[in-house]
């Protein structure tokens, strides 16, 4: 498998390397995982909310403007 990172983004990652004293593959292998399991929870917070809207479980625009302002 071949990446292709900004220069910036590649110094970065082998400041981090440097200062943690792990391996490259490692900590991308770690970053790909973190954003696998990132999206996979996103995903499935999305549909469990189209579905309650679906449903009619929503909440009224007035009521969460009210929220909003109450906490400014």
């Amino acid at each position: 498998m071949e990446l292709h990172i900004q220069p910036e983004t590649e110094a970065k990652l082998n400041d981090l390397v440097a200062r943690t004293q792990r391996d490259r593959n490692e900590l991308l292998e770690e970053a790909v995982n973190h954003l696998l399991a990132y999206n996979d929870w996103l995903e499935k917070k999305v549909s469990a909310s189209v579905a309650a809207a679906e449903r009619g479980e929503v909440v009224p625009d007035n009521t969460v403007r009210a929220w909003i302002d109450g906490r400014c």
